[in-house]
Formats: C-alpha cells, sequence, structure tokens
C-alpha cells in the first residue's frame, strides 16, 4: 500500500511500534531488558541495536534459531549458540583445540553406575550449579580421562574460568540475548558475568518458557531481573504481533486470562500482547476469521490435514506453508509417513534423529580421528563386548590417572573388528569403492538390518505408488512436522495441532490440573501461525480445555464425515 493513502489506523499503530523499538535503542543504559511475545520483532530490535557497531555477540541456545538470525543480522553481529561461544573462549584460554562430544555426560552417567552404584544425573548438577556437589570431582577425573567436553560441562568451565579469572571476560560493543525466558542457573551464570564487562539486551517472554523439565530452566530469572531494580536492568517491552492474524491474537489473550483466573501463571510479568494493524494482516484477518476445531479419529488426521491444504490451495491460489505440531514424537512419525504415503513431497520431519546414548558409529567416528581416543574405544567397547566383559574393562580404568591407554586394555580380537570397520569407513569417507559384503558387515555390526531396511523402503514405495496420490497442485506444498517443545523458532501460514486433548496437552497424571508449562506449550504452538490454526482432537469424550479458555465466538466447529 503507497503510505500516501494509508489509512491513519496503520499509520497510528506503524509509528507508536517504532517509537517502542526507537525507546529501546536510544535509551543510555548498560542493561537492557525486553519482555517481547511471539512475533512481537525481536530481529526488527536487533538491527538498529546493532547496526554501526563492531565487535557485537548474539546468543540463543535454540539451534533452530542460529541460521535464521545469522542470514537476518549478517555483517551486523556474530551469532553464536551457548555452546559453540564456550567452546570457542575455551580454546582461546587453553590454546588448545577443545574436543566436544555431547553425549559425553550420558557415557560418564553410566560409568558412575557401573564403578560408584550410583545412578547420577550430572547435566542436572552442571545446570543447577551444584559447585560443592562432591560426584563432581568423579565427572571431572572422567572427562579428563576421555579428553572430550560434554555440551553441559562446556559451558560449566567456561563459567567457572571467568568467574576465577574476571580480567578475561570478554568485551563487545554489545551483546544480545534471546529466548532468556529459557535459561537455567549455569546460563545466568555465564550471562551475567559478560554483562559484568558489556552492554547487554536480554530478550525473553516469560509466557513462551518450555525447558523446565528439560534443562532445568526456569522463567524466574527473566522475572527477578524486571521485578528487581538489584539487578540493574532497564525494562522494556514489545507490544505488537505482526506475525499472527486477529483471531490467533486474541486467543493467546484468552488463553492468558482464563489462565489466570484459574490460578495459573501468577508469577508472570504483566504485558500487553496486541494484533498489529496492518493492510495485509487485516485481509489475511478477514480472510481466517476463525480457529478451526475438529473432532476426529486419529487415523484421519493425515487425511483431514490433505482435505484443508486443498482448501487453502483453492482459496489462495499461491504457495504457502503448513506447520503441523503433536505432543509427541511417535505422533509426529506417524503423521509425517501418511502424508509423504499421499503424494506430498516437500514435508520434512523435523526433529532431533537418533538416540541419547551413543552409538556404535559414534564411537568409530572418534576412532577416526584418533585411534587411541579412550572414548571412542569405551564407547566401541560397551556396544561390543557382552556386559560382564565390558564391567570388568571398565573397572580398569577406575583409577586411570590419565597415562593408562584404553586402547592398551582392549583384546586382540574386538582391536581387529574394529580397525576392519575403521577400513571401510575409510575407503568410503575417501569415496572408494567397497566390497558390498564389507558394508553389509558394517552395518550389521551397527544393529542395521539392511534386508529389513530395504524391503520397509521398498514397501513404502509400493503402497505410495498404490495409493491415490495428492492432486499436483498441492504435492509441493511446504509443510514440516515437529512436537510442541521443538517447535521454537520455527512459524508457518498454517498450523495444524494435533491430538489437542488433555490427555496429551496436561502434563498431570490424573488430567485434573494443568501446569503453567502446560499453558505455555499451547500459547507456543498456537502462536506458531501467521495466518490460521487448526485444532485437532481425538477424544470424543472430554472438551480440551484449552478449547473452553478460547471465547466460542473466535471458534468454528468444523463436521468431519464419520466423527461426531
Amino acid at each position: 500500500m503507497d503510505k500516501t493513502f494509508e489509512e491513519p489506523k496503520y499509520t497510528i499503530a506503524r509509528q507508536d511500534r517504532q517509537q517502542h523499538v526507537d525507546s529501546i535503542v536510544t535509551t543510555e543504559t548498560d542493561k537492557k531488558l525486553v519482555v517481547a511475545g511471539p512475533g512481537t520483532g525481536k530481529t526488527y530490535l536487533f538491527k538498529p541495536l546493532l547496526q554501526g557497531k563492531t565487535n557485537t555477540l548474539t546468543l540463543t541456545f535454540v539451534n533452530a534459531l542460529v541460521a535464521d538470525l545469522s542470514l537476518e543480522l549478517f555483517s551486523l553481529s556474530d551469532v553464536k549458540t551457548l555452546h559453540a561461544f564456550a567452546r570457542g573462549q575455551l580454546s582461546r584460554a587453553t590454546r588448545k583445540r577443545v574436543r566436544v562430544f555431547p553425549k559425553l555426560s550420558e557415557v560418564i552417567k553410566e560409568d558412575a553406575t557401573i564403578l560408584l552404584g550410583y545412578d547420577i544425573d550430572f547435566d542436572y548438577l552442571f545446570y543447577n550449579r551444584a559447585d560443592v556437589d562432591p560426584l563432581l570431582e568423579f565427572y571431572k577425573e572422567r572427562k579428563k580421562y576421555y579428553g572430550h567436553y560434554g555440551f553441559t560441562d562446556l559451558i560449566y568451565a567456561l563459567v567457572l574460568y571467568f568467574e576465577r579469572n574476571k580480567d578475561k571476560i570478554p568485551i563487545y560493543a554489545q551483546i544480545a540475548v534471546d529466548e532468556f525466558q529459557d535459561f537455567n542457573a549455569l546460563e545466568v551464570s555465564l550471562i551475567d558475568l559478560l554483562s559484568s564487562k558489556s552492554p547487554i539486551l536480554l530478550v525473553g517472554d516469560d509466557d513462551q518458557a518450555l525447558y523446565k523439565s528439560l534443562k532445568s530452566a526456569s522463567a524466574k530469572y527473566i522475572r527477578e531481573r524486571y521485578s528487581d531494580a538489584l539487578h540493574g536492568y532497564t525494562n522494556f517491552k514489545l507490544p505488537y504481533c505482526s506475525r499472527s492474524t486477529r483471531v490467533i491474537v486474541d486467543a493467546a489473550n484468552d488463553i492468558i486470562s482464563h489462565a489466570r483466573e484459574n490460578g495459573y501463571l501468577l508469577d508472570r510479568i504483566e504485558k500487553p500482547f496486541r494484533y498489529f494493524d496492518d493492510a495485509t494482516k487485516d485481509a489475511e484477518s478477514e480472510a481466517n476469521p476463525h480457529i478451526v476445531y475438529a473432532r476426529v479419529y486419529a487415523k484421519q488426521i493425515p487425511w483431514f490435514i490433505q482435505e484443508r491444504v486443498k482448501d487453502i490451495t483453492m482459496k489462495l491460489r499461491t504457495k504457502f506453508s503448513v506447520l503441523i505440531l503433536s505432543p509427541t514424537r511417535t505422533q509426529c512419525n506417524t503423521i509425517y509417513k501418511a502424508l509423504k504415503a499421499k503424494g506430498f513431497e516437500n514435508i520434512q520431519f523435523a526433529e532431533k534423529r537418533g538416540s541419547a546414548e551413543p552409538t556404535l558409529l559414534d564411537g568409530l567416528k572418534l576412532l577416526l580421528e584418533d585411534t587411541e581416543c579412550n572414548l571412542g574405544w569405551r564407547v566401541v567397547a560397551r556396544l561390543l563386548l557382552d556386559e560382564a566383559k565390558f564391567q570388568t574393562l571398565l573397572e580398569q580404568t577406575g583409577n586411570a590417572s590419565g597415562s593408562i591407554q584404553l586402547s592398551m586394555l582392549i583384546n586382540a580380537d574386538l582391536k581387529k573388528r574394529v580397525n576392519q570397520m575403521l577400513k571401510t569407513l575409510r575407503r568410503l569417507r575417501g569415496k572408494k569403492s567397497v566390497a558390498e559384503d564389507q558394508i553389509a558387515e558394517l552395518l550389521r555390526q551397527m544393529g542395521v538390518d539392511v534386508y529389513k531396511e530395504a524391503a520397509q523402503s521398498l514397501q513404502e514405495e509400493l503402497i505410495s505408488k498404490s495409493l491415490p496420490l495428492a492432486d499436483s497442485a498441492i504435492r509441493r506444498t511446504s509443510i514440516t512436522a515437529t512436537t510442541i517443545q521443538s517447535s521454537k523458532g520455527l512459524a508457518s501460514d498454517y498450523v495444524f495441532i494435533t491430538h489437542f486433548d488433555d490427555r496429551y496437552c496436561v502434563r498431570d497424571k490424573d488430567k485434573s490440573r494443568v501446569s503453567d508449562q502446560d499453558v505455555c506449550s499451547f500459547l507456543v504452538a498456537l502462536t506458531r501461525a501467521r495466518r490460521g490454526v487448526f485444532l485437532l482432537s481425538t477424544d470424543s469424550s472430554k472438551t480440551p480445555t484449552f478449547l473452553n479458555w478460547i471465547e466460542k465466538s473466535r471458534i468454528y466447529e468444523m463436521e468431519v464425515s464419520g466423527r461426531k
């Protein structure tokens, strides 16, 4: 729209939003805290904040945000995850290469079970700064023996180094920290140390706190810095949501209001969350005036999504994106496979793959890099030896001073097997020819049934060819399926929230009481959408709690064939 003929309400909204940003950027204080709801323009803020400054740093713990922020802030700031930042700083401090194995804490946890008889969650100790816990000494010794850091102790080591050597804390012209509501005590320690030397901007929203159970994160840290002047932060708010349509913003406010009335989110930071008046957004809001709710059988979900994608395509006749959010990874995977079978070609399952426990390939990759690597031999021995032999081997390292190479304790037969696998992997890495039987044997050692995998792939291909394919107009629709917890940093035109039932969305065992985290999870899911939201319930016996919290006029209940 030509700004010359812009409606007054759009001009007022745009100017008011800009005033909020200008206030944050121009206020002269070294410690700023911005409370910003979903879609309220964090990147829009970061650009003028960092513009014209050299040596700036932007930190986040969400991997999905790094690529986007790096692109948006290209040439303006060095964008890093906390792990990458810690690794670089420790490497500079020690003048050595810092080797990181993300699953180290799982390895040492099992070592403690076998050698000490204790089941210890070392990550929990690090997250919560249990500095005086004597069990951390065991971790330290094992880490030294294995010659690698894990993700959590990597940050812990940097924090301790900075606390002992405050003159080594780096100085930046500006630091920006994203998603601060999901930081834990350890990560907050790092931010506090950095803020002692450099101007810092913290951005977060306690209504979007998701990671309490995953990494001991707590919204209390952002709330403390907002309410307690002793922390020295000047507070700001970004009130305008320019991502979502009006009905989504209004529904989010309904959820927050009803949560407060029912005794939840009592400690939350009071903040406005307003729809941003904009000509394009108004048109999208008029085209999507309701949140659609439907009761379906679980097996109907892929079909329902396909039909709605058809409807949207018919209405828009242009490209759009779809995000499918489910409570569990299994649910995501089931929907993903079903839609693939229906002929959708541009669908991805955006979920962390692999086990938290080390795999044989993990160990072999360590040995490819260093054939004497204690950690590499420890991982492969765990998976190739029987329980008794592995325990005996590990006990031999119990008092290891670091001079005893684990490879010296490995028997000749196991070494021969492993070396053959490494030889095969080296040839594959070098793009050299490898006999089929050698590859098959390597995969067998890794627990991969080649013939079963091939048969399953062929079966899926035959099934997909035998079923009616999605219409050519919708096959290339961009679709991402993931869990609600993994949706941070994502946004799409249309969002389908599946299995929208208390039995999945309420963590309490008897489902009688939701938690603050349940509320936050639903708010995050709801506000991933730019245009429209579909809520799909699979339980006909009870109306979902969160549906009752949304003003009825905002909901359109769609009848589904075969389901009343």
